[in-house]
């Protein structure tokens, strides 16, 4: 069977997010035993050394000296957003924190308006506001269920924009090189950190910690291909299967099972961000039509 390159970007995008949700399932069972400053070092490292590899492989640049700067940013906010996201994920239910995690999309287009001037009318305006009611929905301020740790996703999510924003303006240096310098420069930064917090690591601890760097990789790759076989705009809605998974693993393997208003939220965060895409894609057809 011949897949289209719909089809195919599809495809490669939600085994891209597979691989995600699991690298955090292996964040959250190393979390409570080493700390996030050693996992996050450890995830950038080994993608700076596989990827530079690879690129000195085939003879690509690795440093772009054009974005230099930007990819600096990219880097703190990349590292910055690991940090807050791996907390979240190992001191709240996995499907809470990836469903806040999931306000990402929507706050690059609200960031896009801040940031870069783009303009969006009132109805993504409502979509992102939806979006911020779900969130509340989860956390629920003023009630037992709100907790410190919820701010760390939402904060995680916060540094994320930052990293896409940054992003959009280093396209031409090409993916492969973003995705050396991505690790490079987040290498940099972990490593200000992890040797107030590195310790011994466990035998047995080293699968889990190669299942995590493996994963994460493997996901940055299968994604890249993703946009490489078909447009953003037609297969971005497809990250949205990382909640779906984040679910269904939290039930498996942690015995997490979301309560109705955290479904709520999660389903308000998830249609709101399909919704502001729809909206984003209706203008880039009307524009482009003239």
């Amino acid at each position: 069977m011949t897949l289209t390159p719909g089809q195919k970007g599809a495809a490669l995008m939600v085994a891209g997010v597979l691989c995600m949700t699991s690298m955090d399932v292996m964040a959250k069972t190393l979390g409570l035993r080493i700390p996030v400053a050693q996992i996050v070092w450890l995830r950038f490292v080994s993608q700076a050394i596989l990827v530079g590899s690879g690129l000195i492989l085939t003879r690509h640049t690795l440093f772009s000296n054009s974005h230099i700067k930007l990819h600096v940013l990219r880097g703190f906010a990349t590292t910055t957003s690991s940090y807050l996201f791996f907390l979240g994920i190992i001191y709240m239910p996995l499907a809470d924190a990836t469903a806040l995690i999931q306000l990402g999309p929507v706050m690059v287009t609200l960031g896009a308006v801040m940031v870069l001037g783009e303009k969006i009318g009132r109805r993504r305006i409502m979509g992102i506001a939806a979006a911020f009611i779900g969130a509340m929905l989860i956390i629920r301020p003023g009630t037992s269920v709100m907790t410190t740790t919820s701010f760390f996703p939402l904060m995680g999510a916060v540094s994320f924009t930052i990293y896409a924003l940054a992003t959009r303006f280093v396209r031409s240096d090409g993916p492969w090189t973003a995705l050396f310098l991505q690790g490079f420069f987040g290498t940099c930064f972990s490593s200000m950190v992890v040797p107030f917090f590195w310790q011994p690591i466990a035998l047995n601890e080293v699968p889990v910690i190669t299942a995590l760097v493996a994963f994460g990789i493997l996901g940055h790759l299968l994604m890249i291909r993703a946009f490489a076989a078909a447009p953003a705009s037609d297969i971005a809605p497809y990250g949205y299967a990382g909640l779906l998974f984040a679910i269904i693993f939290g039930f498996a393997l942690f015995s997490e099972t979301p309560d109705l208003l955290t479904l709520m939220g999660a389903i308000l965060i998830v249609g709101a961000g399909l919704y502001v895409w729809y909206r984003e894609r209706l203008t880039q057809a009307r524009d482009t039509n003239g």
